[in-house]
């Protein structure tokens, strides 16, 4: 599909200040009707959306503004959309969603736009991943009536699903269309287990494996550093069985246990060879790396890259 994955960017600059709010309102958003709260200042706002064929990217950022739910304006075809939304940066947020409910930064909620919904918000800037109710339709088994303005404790997977989002859409114009693709389905198949885990108290890994995949390695990436991190943590971290975790990385021909040694000997590569990691005896480099003994970290460096963690350091100084 020609554009499949296309980063696309809007801001109200160079629209004259007059017109601002009606543009951002008829040609940007599509399920929110925008209405300024006035501070004297013209309005400005910046959207970055990646759209596949059932979900779609998205991140606002604008100056205080009262939104309501748009009828009619959904994108995909078979009724309203749901959305998993992250509060990036608020000072304050009230989002009148089956209730009151008040934001903060940082905090993880629901928004299903087929029911009536007004949220004010101070300058912001939210990160959410939107789907069709469909596929959430299929997931939860029909019954959606719980999840509007719904929290989510951002703990395991909901946890990843807030760092992913971020990261993704921080690093979104230096990615591939290709590589735009699998972050977005992959924030698509994390909102759509926590989503599961709300109705039947845990997602299904199998169901999900890009997600699950996803999300495992970036707890992997976070706590390698941990000597304790074993398979059963990543496992209970993630909210699903350890045999659900390991058919998940044997798709892939990968281990469990074998993905945290990478992870790592990775993380050591990267201080050795950084200014980060400059003043840092080796043997501190092993421990911060999840190794409790020097000799096996330095064993297990050099099967990984052929050479000792020493040399790669005295390599990388010879050709700064």
């Amino acid at each position: 599909m020609p554009g499949y994955g296309r980063l696309v960017e809007l801001n109200t600059d160079g629209v004259p200040a007059e017109e601002r709010l009606a543009f951002w309102r008829d040609t940007v958003l599509k399920r929110t009707q925008p209405q300024i709260i006035r501070n004297g200042q013209p309005f400005k706002a910046r959207l970055k959306r990646i759209v596949l064929e059932r979900t779609e990217l998205v991140e606002h950022t604008s100056d205080a503004v009262q939104a309501l739910r748009a009828p009619g304006r959904s994108r995909f075809d078979g009724g309203d959309d749901i959305a998993v939304e992250l509060m990036r940066d608020c000072r304050s947020a009230l989002l009148d969603h089956d209730g009151e409910h008040r934001l903060k930064s940082g905090d993880l909620y629901v928004v299903d736009y087929a029911k009536p919904m007004q949220i004010i918000r101070s300058r912001h800037r939210s990160s959410g991943i939107v789907l069709s109710r469909r596929r959430v339709a299929e997931v939860m088994g029909g019954d959606l009536s719980a999840l509007a303005g719904r929290q989510i404790a951002p703990r395991g997977m909901a946890g990843i699903l807030r760092q992913h989002l971020k990261i993704t859409l921080d690093e979104a114009l230096f990615m591939s269309e290709a590589e735009r693709v699998v972050a977005t389905n992959a924030a698509a198949e994390m909102a759509l287990v926590i989503l599961q885990a709300t109705r039947v108290g845990t997602g299904d890994a199998e169901q999900f494996v890009d997600g699950f995949h996803v999300a495992a390695s970036r707890l992997i990436e976070t706590q390698c550093g941990d000597p304790d991190l074993t398979p059963d943590r990543v496992a209970n971290g993630l909210g699903c069985s350890r045999a659900s975790l390991y058919r998940v990385f044997a798709r892939r021909g990968e281990g469990v246990a074998e993905a945290i040694w990478a992870a790592r000997i990775e993380r050591a590569r990267r201080l050795l060879t950084s200014q980060e990691g400059t003043d840092l005896m080796i043997s501190d480099v092993a421990m911060l790396c999840g190794f409790r003994e020097l000799p096996t970290f330095t064993r297990m460096f050099k099967r990984r890259y052929g050479a000792t963690p020493r040399d790669m350091r005295q390599a990388s100084r010879a050709q700064a």
